[in-house]
């Protein structure tokens, strides 16, 4: 089964009628003959989709959408409303409750099959999301009702692409007292300027008779291109199509006026359409910001071990393939605690800010830096030559012991040392694993510590006996 949707009319020869095309097109049907039937039967079933009569017995579509939005877990789910009557009037208060389409009595089966499957794939696309999301609950930033409901930018623009240019000026004209967006008009054929960076958020494309193939080809151009898979498709069927307005949702497009341009009905989808944007985008910076959390220092802003010791492992086998040589360096601030327990936590955490800025600064764009202890830090250089590892890990030394590191709260510069230890792949065709070079790099700072501290020691990496 496609998914499970529920029907809800007070008009069982309804009811009979759309179970059967559902049943047709491989979905699960579940039917409830009223308004307080329906929310009863959602109290153990979770329809993917509901398709509506606009008017039930004890209620009617808004009240339906009203009711379900007080409850959390069926909030989200599509609607669609089914109307008697095709007024303009009609549509735009179901659009404005939040349902998401409403289609004339009776229906046409090719345009509500279309817009099930459109409903549905973007129900899909936002429940991988809130997947994805729920993976790292511990890093997520909650998203306040306020924020998640504030309007577009100002800046939002908005592409209107029609057979030909004085009929996308028309639109413009007529579109421009009822949106406070930025308009561009623009022909079918003029692809190269739509392209043009900053891409439009939204792009409204005119489905003309004379042109409907190639804006059909255009519209799933942009859905498949990289820099306008984010913005928003709607189309607009000029005259109103069923046939064109299908094949235009089957093509990606987020939305369509299926009853043909209308500057109220547009306006409104726009705004819809943007504010489900906005939470996409919102919860893919949530997700950006918690695998970054999952994987940084919070404090030095370095990675953290989690992602480092990976990328040890990746450089190590790349390094098996190519038989370039390469480095992996500890580094452990001497004598630390003694700052903690003199000059306070705060200083200490100065000191090591200041110390990871400064190490960054000696190392390569390539290089990796992580802090991965208290005061530890580990060094991962690809491509290196033992001889420039050696010179580098030099280098890390005396960019902390040379200059005083100055914290709030002192009265004087504080002195500050550090120790490294340092292992170099051979480049006899062998390569130890990650794990191997990071405790040979560790072994080798142990020694660098008990020689006295303050230096940098660099070794060859120990075959492990299976070796």
């Amino acid at each position: 089964m496609q998914g499970t949707i529920l029907v809800i009319d007070g008009v069982s020869t309804n009811r009979i009628v759309l179970k059967v095309q559902l049943t047709a097109a491989c979905f699960q049907v579940l039917q409830a003959d009223s308004m307080s039937a329906a929310i009863e039967l959602m109290a153990g079933n979770r329809p993917d989709l509901i398709l509506t009569a606009m008017t039930l017995p004890d209620g009617d579509a808004g009240a339906v959408k009203a009711a379900l939005s007080r409850m959390p877990q069926l909030a989200d789910v599509p609607m669609i409303a089914l109307s008697t009557s095709n007024d303009r009037g009609t549509r735009i208060k179901a659009l404005s409750a939040g349902i998401d389409e409403v289609l004339p009595q009776p229906v046409d089966d090719m345009i509500l099959q279309a817009r099930i499957r459109s409903l549905l794939r973007m129900r899909m696309q936002d429940e991988d999301l809130h997947m994805r999301e729920d993976g790292v609950p511990s890093f997520v930033m909650p998203m306040t009702g306020a924020t998640v409901t504030a309007a577009p930018r100002p800046d939002t623009s908005v592409a209107l692409v029609c057979h030909d240019l004085p009929t996308a000026q028309k639109w413009k004209s007529r579109l421009a007292g009822s949106v406070g967006y930025n308009l561009r008009a623009y022909n079918v054929d003029a692809i190269q300027d739509l392209m043009r960076t900053p891409v439009p958020d939204v792009i409204v494309i005119e489905l003309n008779e004379q042109s409907a193939g190639m804006a059909l080809r255009l519209l799933a151009d942009l859905r498949a291109r990289i820099s306008t898979r984010d913005s928003v498709v709607i189309a607009v069927p000029n005259p109103a199509d069923a046939t064109i307005a299908a094949e235009a949702l089957d093509r990606g497009a987020h939305d369509v006026l299926h009853c043909g341009f209308q500057v109220d009905e547009l306006a409104l989808r726009i705004s819809t359409q943007l504010h489900h944007r906005q939470r996409a985008e919102m919860i893919r910076a949530n997700l950006r910001n918690g695998y970054r959390a999952a994987m940084e220092d919070p404090m030095t802003g370095l990675y953290n071990r989690r992602y480092a010791r990976p990328f040890l492992e990746q450089v190590a086998r790349e390094a098996c393939t190519t038989g370039e040589t390469f480095a992996v360096m500890v580094a452990d601030l001497d004598h630390f605690k003694r700052i903690n327990d003199q000059h306070g936590h705060p200083v200490g955490d100065a000191v090591l800010v200041e110390a990871a800025r400064r190490l960054k600064a000696q190392l390569r764009g390539c290089d990796l830096l992580a802090r991965i202890g208290g005061e530890e830090f580990m060094v991962v250089m690809p491509g290196i030559h033992p001889s420039e590892a050696a010179t580098t890990a030099t280098r890390l030394c005396n960019a902390i012991s040379t200059t005083p590191f100055d914290a709030p709260g002192c009265d004087a510069p504080l002195a500050v040392t550090v120790s490294v230890g340092a292992v170099v792949s051979t480049p006899d065709g062998h390569v130890a694993s990650g794990d191997e070079m990071f405790a040979a790099a560790d072994r080798a700072l142990y020694d660098a510590k008990h020689a006295g501290r303050n230096q940098a020691l660099v070794k060859g990496p120990q075959r492990s006996a299976a070796a």
